[in-house]
């Protein structure tokens, strides 16, 4: 048996109407879209026209000139981060506020700024059950407080933000509010139209189900007015000029874009759909706690975090009394077939917080597709390792 249970990395498998898309797209399309005006230039143009509305629909946002894609969230928000300060406008070293339950996405272009002294740099401490702390927050922000940047979503815990509460702090601040939704879009009902935000990064081949290599932001008017890009090549418009293209979305876009990744991206957004966010959450959320239940009463495993909390969902932490969590998942994968995440996630500061440093733990994320079979199938290979470990 064959089972995957690292999701929150990148879902598989796939549904078919993704699958069918890359497809159709390497079979009958081909072309880039922007670049030619016979018809498979002009199909492929459509696809990433279709994709952006699509996508600014499921995000309950106005402007589809304003979603941006990259390659995947990291360079999303790179190539975000560095047009901020490529701007004159945040010329006397910002002051920058990060969750310290964040990935290393943004922990480390931050700090790399903050190393070379260009930014100031100070980490929002979480409650015990580690959600934002929003005394901190608040009590940390001072006059040069030009952004504060959150994990919608952990990564390693499945810990979800207040984002309402967020956003308020931030717009009564005015404070520029930066969101990694790369977690929760797709498991989530994110409404733009509803909250105040300065940009939103995500990427596809989490919850959209799309494939690897498609990701990107959206970004306010507001925030989009004082960037300077600092990415320039070809676009496929104004080709004549050797300036840089101020208008949306090519401003941001250059290069070619990656047209399988993008027909995946909106194959998967139609799946989601389709079936409803409620009810992926609902499944997950259902998948998750049934296999908690069960390891639960496995005396040999430690359980990390609580999938019976409201705003959680997504991953199981654990790890052996006997065996460090990077044996652990090799048996797993050797012996049985089975398919987690070991060590620090890409979120190390979150490892300290739950006392996981410096091994980190396993993080068992199941998928919508997940089986009981699968579910019965992963106790029992836990079991049987536990056994191995106590020496029985």
């Amino acid at each position: 048996m064959n089972l995957y249970f690292d999701n929150s990395s990148t879902s598989f498998p796939k549904p078919k109407i993704v699958i069918d898309s890359i497809n159709n797209f390497t079979s009958n399309i081909g072309a880039s879209p922007n670049r030619g005006c016979y018809d498979s230039s002009i199909k492929s143009s459509k696809i990433l026209f279709e994709c952006r509305e699509l996508l600014c629909d499921f995000l309950h946002y106005t402007s589809p000139e304003n979603i941006v894609f990259s390659y995947n969230a990291t360079y999303a928000f790179n190539i975000l981060l560095q047009s901020i300060m490529n701007s004159k406008f945040f010329y006397d070293k910002p002051h920058f506020l990060v969750s310290n339950l964040d990935h290393n996405s943004t922990l480390r272009p931050l700090i790399n700024l903050k190393n070379k002294k260009i930014i100031d740099l100070d980490f929002i401490n979480c409650t015990k059950n580690n959600f934002i702390d929003f005394d901190d927050l608040c009590s940390k922000i001072k006059p040069e407080t030009k952004f504060v940047i959150i994990s919608h979503m952990s990564n390693v815990l499945g810990n979800i933000q207040d984002l309402n509460r967020l956003s308020n702090i931030c717009k009564n601040y005015k404070i520029f509010l930066i969101l990694d939704v790369a977690q929760s879009i797709g498991l989530l009902d994110i409404n733009l139209s509803k909250i105040y935000f300065s940009a939103l990064i995500f990427t596809g081949h989490k919850n959209l189900f799309s494939t690897s290599g498609i990701g990107g932001f959206v970004i306010s008017d507001e925030l989009l007015n004082l960037c300077d890009n600092y990415f320039l090549g070809g676009t496929g418009s104004l080709s004549s000029s050797l300036l840089s293209n101020s208008d949306m979305p090519d401003y941001f876009e250059v290069g070619t874009h990656n047209m399988i990744g993008v027909c995946s991206l909106m194959s998967g957004i139609k799946f989601i759909i389709n079936y409803g966010l409620d009810f992926i959450y609902s499944k997950k959320k259902d998948v998750l706690k049934s296999i908690y239940d069960k390891i639960c009463n496995i005396d040999d495993i430690i359980v990390l975090n609580d999938v019976f909390l409201d705003n959680q969902n997504s991953n199981i932490c654990i790890n052996f009394k006997n065996l460090s969590p990077d044996i652990a998942s090799h048996m797993l994968n050797k012996h049985y077939g089975i398919c987690v995440r070991s060590g620090l996630h890409c979120s190390p500061y979150t490892h300290k917080i739950i006392g996981t440093y410096p091994s980190g733990c396993i993080r068992i994320s199941p998928s919508i597709f997940n089986s009981v079979v699968d579910i019965n199938y992963l106790i029992s290979s836990l079991n049987k390792i536990c056994n191995v470990s106590r020496g029985t």
